[in-house]
């Protein structure tokens, strides 16, 4: 019998169910798709690292594997909170507990294996996708691939029987609790409200908003000390404050606004805002921990695609910066460390690698050339810090000619400097220096000429051309001579794109020794663009896909939830919206009225999230500052995390409003 009414109640409840069905599809199509991708023999295959994806997508869907949990329990409490009335008069009529218990097991368990089977199939067309994107990072080429494979499979199938077995032990236990009274009363049961006192309300809104701003200043903090062993410490405390933070406006905030309304009658009285707001009083005051939990959500989803973004950034900037040529070789070479011996010896064996590459590839294009300096300060003496910002702290020089070159094999348009002219470049972490020297417009001596400056700039610049020095004073070539040598190098365009292979054949060739005061060192003096390439796609991959997997999963459980909830507000409200057109109220302002309510249950659970999300997103940036590209900077991602986050979040208020509405028509 128990049997029967399942299948009967799932086709007739399967309505109710649509956004529940919708996100489960979704929640376990991308967590097979990513299986799909972190088991793919074309993924594992193009870097020795990849198999780090593996174990990296293994961690992220444990914790997502929490979260959906939370969702499908939440969502299962809601519908038998629904359904409680049907129960208790099962029970009135005489059917036993446990027999209404496995009734309503079996329909979650119809529903859930229904939508499990169906993720499969979305899950290897988003799996594709993913691999295709991948590849794409690579470039490499890839065919679609439909089979599937045993390990991914049988890993989501895991994840789906532990959230499931969680889940209806969860409802089971909730059953045997009830009685006849608890099942007639339940869905009229709210959650009871923590402070019942306006006046400690209003007063703990405050202390809450406190502790946020001490959240973010110490988040802030934590980043501006990067390299200080505290930094966790700050990061703890702040992550902390930010959680109490967030439960507590969350609680407080509703009855602040409402307080707020309610002590201005033209607005409360005005047009349909007194029944929006009545709306709005009953939503915060009975969910408010659901509601706080979803604002911790969206916290967590804002930050993290954020995150993805800036790493992405980071990654492949670093690319261009450290290894710019097909393959740099540097010589070790120097008249100005007396620390150095050996030198001989080192710059004999970096020509070992240049008489290799000589002979092993086709090249495209090369250049020799070295870095100089005087052991002067001119330029050196305006970036503070130095020592943080490059291996020098001196002025080091590059000829106008070697530094165009340089830039025709970037691609990039040279430079013209007269004899009298010098022109410093540079990299974000000395940008406000470089400001400086161009408003002093100051004038250096070199061999005893006065020079005066042409210009700064960022544009183009490699960390590369000087093995990781922060900025470079280009010269004319007659005022370089006699100069000292600091380093020499040689790179190389070959015809072919170099890989990871390239960079273990050189790496055959072996390391050469060197002797700093009474430690020695091995050295390994050549960059393989391919290496770094692979390295870098890599590690991106890694950290971006994962942050963007637990953003999108984030967002469709907090969509679901709030789907779900003002959907059933429709329902209770439905004899209330009847009243309105009754009373005269015309289709187009009971359809506005709608996007009211509706647009406050989605908008109220955000607002504070987006608030922390762009202060963090600032203190994120000093972190990664040195390491974006010149064109990222932290407005940038946040507007780009921020849109992406509207659009799926509007998907949900869309598909909510409209079903909201015919059930209202109805």
């Amino acid at each position: 019998m128990s049997s029967k009414l399942a299948f009967r109640n799932v086709k007739r409840s399967l309505k109710d169910y649509v956004i529940y069905i919708v996100t489960v599809v979704m929640a376990f199509s991308l967590i097979f798709a990513f299986n799909f991708v972190s088991f793919s023999s074309d993924i594992l295959e193009l870097s020795d690292m990849m198999t780090n994806l593996k174990y990296a997508i293994i961690f992220v869907s444990c914790i997502i594997v929490f979260v959906i949990a939370w969702l499908i329990n939440y969502t299962m409490k809601f519908m038998f909170s629904k359904r409680s009335k049907e129960f208790g008069t099962y029970m009135l009529l005489g059917i036993e507990k446990k027999d209404i218990n496995r009734m309503f097991l079996i329909e979650n368990m119809v529903l859930g294996f229904f939508s499990f089977f169906f993720s499969f199939f979305f899950g290897i067309v988003l799996g594709n996708i993913i691999s295709a994107i991948v590849m794409q990072l690579f470039e490499m080429p890839y065919q679609i691939n439909l089979s599937i494979t045993l390990a991914p499979v049988l890993l989501s199938t895991l994840y789906f029987i532990l959230i499931y077995l969680f889940t209806l032990f969860r409802s089971s236990r909730r059953m045997k609790k009830m009685k006849i009274h608890d099942l007639l009363y339940l869905e009229k049961k709210n959650e009871e409200k923590i402070w019942k006192r306006k006046k400690n309300r209003n007063i703990l809104f405050i202390i809450f908003v406190i502790l946020g701003i001490l959240g973010l200043y110490f988040c802030d903090y934590a980043f501006v000390i990067s390299n200080d062993p505290r930094m966790l410490s700050y990061l703890g405390i702040s992550i902390l404050l930010l959680i109490i933070s967030l439960y507590g406006i969350t609680f407080t905030l509703g009855d602040f606004i409402l307080a707020f309304i309610n002590k201005r009658k033209k607005i409360k009285y005005k047009n349909d805002n007194l029944f929006v707001v009545k709306n709005f009083e009953a939503k915060s005051r009975t969910i408010g921990f659901t509601l706080g939990t979803l604002s911790l959500l969206i916290t967590l989803t804002l930050v993290c695609m954020n995150m993805s973004f800036i790493m992405k950034d980071a990654f492949e900037n670093n690319i261009e910066q450290q290894a710019p040529y097909d393959i740099l070789v540097e010589g070790m070479y120097s008249d100005v460390e007396e620390s150095w011996t050996g030198k001989q010896d080192n710059r004999k064996k970096a020509w070992e690698y240049i008489d290799y590459i000589h002979e092993n590839y086709e090249i495209d294009d090369e250049l020799y050339y070295q870095i100089l300096t005087q052991h002067n300060h001119q330029v050196a003496k305006y970036i503070k810090d130095i020592g943080n910002n490059g291996l020098y702290d001196y002025d080091t020089y590059l000829k106008v000619s070697d530094y165009n070159k340089l830039l025709e094999m970037l691609g990039a348009e040279p430079i013209e400097l007269s004899d009298d002219e010098y022109f410093v470049t540079g990299d974000k972490t000395v940008q406000k220096y470089l400001d400086e020297i161009a408003q002093e417009k100051a004038d250096i001596i070199i061999n005893g000429k006065r020079l005066s400056l042409k210009s700064t700039t960022m544009e183009n610049f490699r960390l590369g051309w000087s093995t990781g020095n922060s900025f470079l004073i280009v010269v004319p070539d007659s005022i370089a001579k006699n100069m000292q040598v600091v380093t020499e190098l040689y790179v190389f365009d070959t015809k072919e794109e170099t890989t990871e292979k390239d960079n273990s054949k050189l790496e055959q060739l072996g390391y050469y020794e060197f002797k700093d005061g009474d430690a020695y060192f091995a050295y390994f003096p050549v960059t393989v663009r391919g290496y770094y390439e692979s390295s870098n796609r890599t590690a991106m991959t890694i950290f971006s896909f994962s942050l963007l997997y637990v953003s999108i999963i984030f967002i469709t459980v907090v969509g679901t939830i709030l789907s779900i909830q003002t959907l059933s507000d429709s329902t209770k409200n439905k004899y209330q919206y009847q009243l309105l057109k009754k009373l005269g109220v015309e289709d187009r302002g009971i359809y506005k009225t709608i996007r009211k309510q509706v647009t406050c249950n989605f908008l109220f659970p955000a607002i504070y999230p987006i608030i922390i999300s762009v202060v963090t997103s600032y203190s994120i940036n000093r972190l990664f500052y040195a390491v974006t590209s010149a064109s990222m900077n932290y407005f940038t991602s946040i507007i780009i995390t921020i849109l992406i986050f509207a659009i799926i979040y509007g998907i949900y208020y869309i598909a909510t409003y409209m079903t909201f509405k015919n059930n209202i028509e109805e």
